[in-house]
């Protein structure tokens, strides 16, 4: 995308967020209303989820391990359940765990497909095994800018971890702590802006996530090719 593009894209994204303000503004009984009646749904869906008890856990973290392998289909309302209805620590907890439990079958599912596939499939892995080894950034290097990617499924960022030859100790360790991150970010805003006393606190969240959300479309390429590109090694060295 050129900069011409760019900057076109995000002025006019200002203006819709300006617009949104001053429509806000005037309408504000209205924003408030809307707020207050989320705020509400999600306590019934607290009452609902903890009268579940422990199928509740079960059934949410089965939810979340089958959303994982489907990208298309985001868990983040079910993730959020779970964070407003056992309050945000034990959340990221249950979340966690959840995305760890479907990494391990990443991990399996992936080194089983590389045993089973073809000689040029195995050529492909050692070249990129070779490339990430020749460059200055370790693999824990794209993870980790990868992790923090709104547009960047889980699913493909454990698939590269399992693909790039590191050990399973080290894939376990990474896919564990790599995510906590993004779920902290993910449900503490989806906690302020359902269950906050406060509209103008949910309305801001609700306004800079969209802000962010917009501005990584606009310079996915650049943030593709900043995770996914390595920098080779100096000759010299």
């Amino acid at each position: 995308m050129s900069n011409k593009k760019e900057r076109t894209i995000i002025i006019i994204t200002a203006l819709i967020l300006i617009a949104l303000l001053v429509f806000s503004l005037f309408n504000w009984s209205t924003i408030s209303y809307l707020f207050k009646q989320i705020s509400s749904g999600a306590g019934i869906v607290k009452e609902y989820v903890l009268s579940l008890g422990v199928t509740g856990v079960i059934a949410m973290s089965i939810v979340i391990i089958v959303c994982f392998f489907f990208p298309f289909i985001s868990s983040v309302p079910i993730q959020l359940a779970s964070a407003v209805s056992y309050g945000l620590l034990w959340g990221v907890v249950h979340v966690t765990l959840s995305i760890f439990v479907a990494s391990q079958l990443a991990f399996l599912f992936t080194k089983s497909t590389l045993f089973l596939s073809s000689k040029k499939k195995k050529e492909e892995h050692r070249l990129m095994e070779e490339k990430i080894k020749n460059s200055n950034r370790s693999i824990y290097y794209f993870l980790f800018l990868a992790y923090l990617a709104p547009f960047v499924p889980f699913l493909i960022i454990h698939m590269v971890a399992a693909d790039s030859g590191m050990k399973w100790w080290k894939y376990a360790i990474v896919t564990l702590l790599g995510p906590i991150p993004d779920i902290v970010i993910t449900l503490w805003a989806g906690v302020k802006i359902t269950t906050s006393s406060s509209p103008i606190t949910s309305y801001v969240i609700l306004m800079v996530i969209i802000a962010i959300v917009v501005l990584s479309m606009v310079y996915k390429k650049k943030l593709v090719d900043l995770i996914f590109t390595p920098k080779e090694k100096n000759k010299d060295e």
